[in-house]
């Protein structure tokens, strides 16, 4: 049985989500992969990760139509591979990045299940436990989306129950949330 233990302590929400911004975006959609890999760098310091995987655009037709990311083990380094379909779409690509990111924290802490479809959904779940929920939200509910593997629903749910886990003010958690997920949060 695994067990993900989280500390429930009151913080700021500024400390403990990772904050999507205008300038995170526009690096996402300016379609540089300096920028996509400053912006995975950001995100895994944010989160604690020490090797920083390569994030690179797949220019080729090797990935499969539905596989939005996937995070690979070079030989020293781990490296992402973003289709390049997602280039310019920054919403898209913070979701994306948001989830192949928290693959690399559970790999570096040992971290994974067996069964593919359950390591998947561990990763969402775990991506918003550590501060990436609204990198999650937008992604999943904007340009197209439907990329994540919780429900845009269920992620927004468990947004929720963070912010009162950690007891963060809903309203100031939910600045750098898209319209559509700002709606979902509320409506729930």
């Amino acid at each position: 049985m695994l067990v993900l233990r989280f500390k429930a302590v009151p913080v700021e929400s500024c400390k403990f989500f990772f904050e999507p911004t205008e300038d995170i975006y526009r690096k996402l959609e300016s379609g540089d992969e300096a920028d996509l890999q400053y912006v995975a760098s950001s995100i895994a310091i944010h989160i604690g990760v020490i090797l920083i995987p390569t994030v690179k655009y797949d220019w080729g037709l090797k990935m499969e139509p539905e596989v939005a990311g996937q995070i690979r083990s070079a030989v020293y380094l781990p490296y992402i591979q973003i289709p390049f379909f997602h280039v310019g779409k920054k919403y898209s690509l913070g979701g994306i990045l948001a989830h192949e990111m928290t693959h690399a924290l559970l790999c570096s802490k040992g971290i994974s299940l067996e069964d593919s479809k359950e390591n998947e959904l561990l990763t969402d779940l775990t991506a918003v436990f550590v501060g990436l929920g609204k990198l999650l939200l937008n992604g999943y509910l904007s340009e197209g989306g439907g990329w994540g593997y919780l429900s845009p629903d269920l992620i927004a749910y468990c947004f929720k129950k963070v912010c009162s886990l950690y007891a963060i003010d809903i309203e100031t958690a939910m600045e750098n949330l898209t319209s559509e997920a700002r709606e979902l949060v509320e409506h729930l």
